[in-house]
């Protein structure tokens, strides 16, 4: 008989990255547990994971003591996951940690019980609240979700960390600011998952120009989630208005993803296309030439789309930072932090002029060997047995 695993996780209608990493992850740890699945207060979307796992929605204070190992797969916002720092108060688990920085996820919480100036002093000393009191007379906002700024700054992740059994990570990067930390918690790195992006028979460029009115042969830029300062956005939009004044053929930049951080950009070529159900999301995947997946700075985070788009094909540029300057030189196009638009322009020269068939060869053999779910599952048994 298979050992009883508790896995708590947002899964879809929740619009998160993570409820797509998770029925992937579910479907590799099958081979080792019986798995009931742990949410919040909804229903599962999915008829399938309905129909295969048992689910129970959490309630506070209840002990799930039939459960012979729990995970919590964590990441830092506080609508998807606050539940599950409720519930490792009484039910200690394993995690899988997303985001070293979890100000989001703490600050959401903490603010709902009311004792956030509290918890900052706890968990980030006399430095954590000068920077908090420094960023609310800057910002005349006392929502502390508001203040985005501060939030690489502050990590806030001692209570989860503290509460972990095990902890797995996604990078070396990661994996070292926890053995420094939290020097006696054990941790494991694993690679992110590759998950089920779906298939579809409908023609992904006569998709695109029916609703965002970009060309059949035009070459469009992508970037894949959140409209954000972190995911410098703004940097690539600039770098693509550059492009397109020195350059006769036109490129275009789609955006899919929600965000109004860039609005005051968008034009004929700069697009956004907000909120996209799965085939949709995929058809405007598929369309891109290339994708831009820059982050500064970074709070340790890993990132699934880009993992999609390696799978899928597209050469990507990454900032040679954290998780995305670890992966291999030779399967994805690495830039500086700091690099510049004229640069960026530079780099998008380049990759346009080329055909990039070993480094798309090379991301493909990369996501299809160590990202696969059962080798990943294999590797978290292994490390939770232990």
């Amino acid at each position: 008989m298979k050992p009883k695993l508790l896995y708590a996780s947002p899964f879809w209608p929740m619009k998160s990255g993570i409820s797509e990493y998770s029925e992937a992850l579910v479907y590799g740890l099958a081979e080792y547990y019986d798995i009931t699945l742990l949410t919040d207060n909804y229903k599962l979307d999915s008829k399938k994971l309905l129909k295969d796992f048992s689910q129970i929605v959490y309630k506070s204070g209840e002990r799930y003591t039939e459960f012979d190992t729990i995970i919590y797969n964590i990441g830092n916002n506080p609508l998807f996951h606050m539940y599950m720092a409720e519930a490792m108060k009484d039910n200690p688990g394993f995690i899988i940690l997303h985001d070293f920085i979890l100000y989001y996820l703490a600050v959401g919480m903490h603010q709902k019980n009311k004792d956030i100036f509290q918890s900052i002093y706890k968990m980030e000393g006399v430095r954590g609240i000068s920077i908090v009191k420094d960023s609310l007379k800057q910002k005349k906002e006392h929502d502390l979700l508001n203040h985005k700024s501060i939030a690489s700054k502050l990590p806030m992740n001692n209570e989860i960390i503290e509460m972990a059994k095990g902890i797995f990570v996604h990078s070396n990067y990661t994996k070292e600011l926890i053995n420094t930390k939290f020097p006696y918690k054990n941790c494991c790195k694993i690679e992110l998952i590759k998950m089920n992006i779906g298939k579809t028979d409908i023609d992904s460029f006569g998709f695109v120009q029916n609703k965002f009115k970009i060309p059949k042969n035009a070459y469009v830029i992508g970037s894949v989630g959140f409209i954000s300062e972190t995911k410098q956005n703004e940097l690539c939009c600039k770098a693509i208005k550059l492009y397109n004044q020195t350059h006769e053929e036109k490129i275009y930049y789609l955006m899919i993803g929600e965000g109004d951080y860039v609005d005051s950009y968008l034009d004929k070529y700069i697009l956004k296309t907000n909120f996209l159900e799965a085939e949709e999301y995929l058809l405007a995947f598929l369309r891109c030439c290339m994708i831009f997946n820059l982050r500064y700075p970074t709070n340790g985070e890993t990132s699934a789309a880009l993992i999609q788009a390696m799978e899928l094909g597209k050469p990507c540029v990454v900032t040679d930072i954290g998780w995305f300057g670890e992966l291999q030189n030779n399967m994805v196009i690495k830039v500086p932090f700091d690099i510049t638009s004229h640069d960026l322009v530079k780099i998008i020269e380049y990759t346009k002029m080329n055909d990039n068939l070993d480094m798309i060869e090379n991301a493909k053999i990369f996501v299809d060997t160590e990202c696969a779910p059962d080798k990943i599952a294999a590797d978290m048994f292994e490390f939770m047995r232990k």
